[in-house]
């Protein structure tokens, strides 16, 4: 069993900084990285973790050393990929020493993890919020996904590549998702598709097979549906995403964990 964690949109901060004057993000990493380490001996071994992009708020060189400084109770082999708060020559200088990180051009990278081959996708154009494929990392997905025939396969970029409901995110799009889902939907082997930037648990069922939508382990966005929403976000209770492969079976299953304050657990039989 392969068994992958997902944490996405952490917007880490410097010292005594908040996000959007309102959230201590490096907290409730710190309290997302406690739940972890607890949670591990009951769920069994994990391959590594995968961040789904904006990882800091601005990109900034301190904001990557305290995130890597948070994230190190862990000890899991780990694979990132920018959004669009994040910096990219900053962050490919930050994460320098990791094997898969490229040395020039897009952040784009393969890692395996246990069974589970990890195509993650820079779609960060610079100093916008909406998602971009370029044609470098097009090509670059097409000859991985040449030399992985019937793998299985998670695909990784920030932006979603479908509307979600939530007007002034869906005004950040992914610009060319549609070629995206294409060749997804051209890998024959198992493959589900993570994403982040919402900061909310979402899915969504496309013929190119399951995308998910991680949740911030920080603030979220609010679920306003309603045409001009208000673009507003909540501290409600973070999480993060469980992924397992099931080599066996060649079957993905994702778990949504919540991390914010909750009680329990009680025995059903006390």
């Amino acid at each position: 069993m392969t068994r992958i964690i997902q944490l996405s949109d952490i917007h880490m901060v410097e010292q005594r900084m908040l996000a959007y004057n309102v959230v201590d993000t490096a907290e409730y990493l710190a309290h997302a990285v406690s739940y972890i380490v607890d949670l591990l001996p009951k769920i069994g071994p994990v391959d590594g973790i995968v961040i789904t992009g904006d990882l800091t708020d601005h990109g900034r060189q301190a904001q990557y050393d305290r995130l890597k400084e948070l994230l190190s109770p862990l000890r899991l082999p780990l694979c990132v990929l920018p959004g669009n708060h994040d910096d990219r020559d900053v962050m490919r200088a930050a994460f320098s020493e990791q094997p898969w990180q490229p040395k020039n051009g897009g952040l784009n990278s393969h890692i395996q993890l246990g069974n589970v081959h990890v195509l993650a996708l820079d779609c960060l154009v610079s100093g916008k919020a909406h998602g971009f494929l370029t044609a470098e990392t097009l090509a670059w997905l097409e000859n991985e996904l040449a030399l992985l025939t019937d793998e299985p396969v998670i695909f990784a970029l920030h932006h979603p590549p479908f509307e979600t409901g939530i007007g002034h995110m869906d005004a950040q799009p992914l610009h060319n998702a549609e070629t995206l889902l294409k060749l997804v939907s051209g890998h024959m082997g198992p493959k589900i598709t993570i994403c982040g930037h919402i900061h909310r648990y979402m899915t969504s069922h496309q013929p190119c097979g399951p995308i998910m939508i991680g949740p911030s382990v920080a603030h979220a966005v609010c679920p306003d549906l309603t045409e001009g929403g208000a673009s507003q976000f909540s501290l409600e209770p973070g999480g993060f995403l469980l992924h397992s492969y099931d080599s066996a079976t060649r079957v993905f299953l994702s778990h949504y964990l919540p991390v914010g304050p909750h009680s329990g657990p009680f025995p059903f039989k006390p």
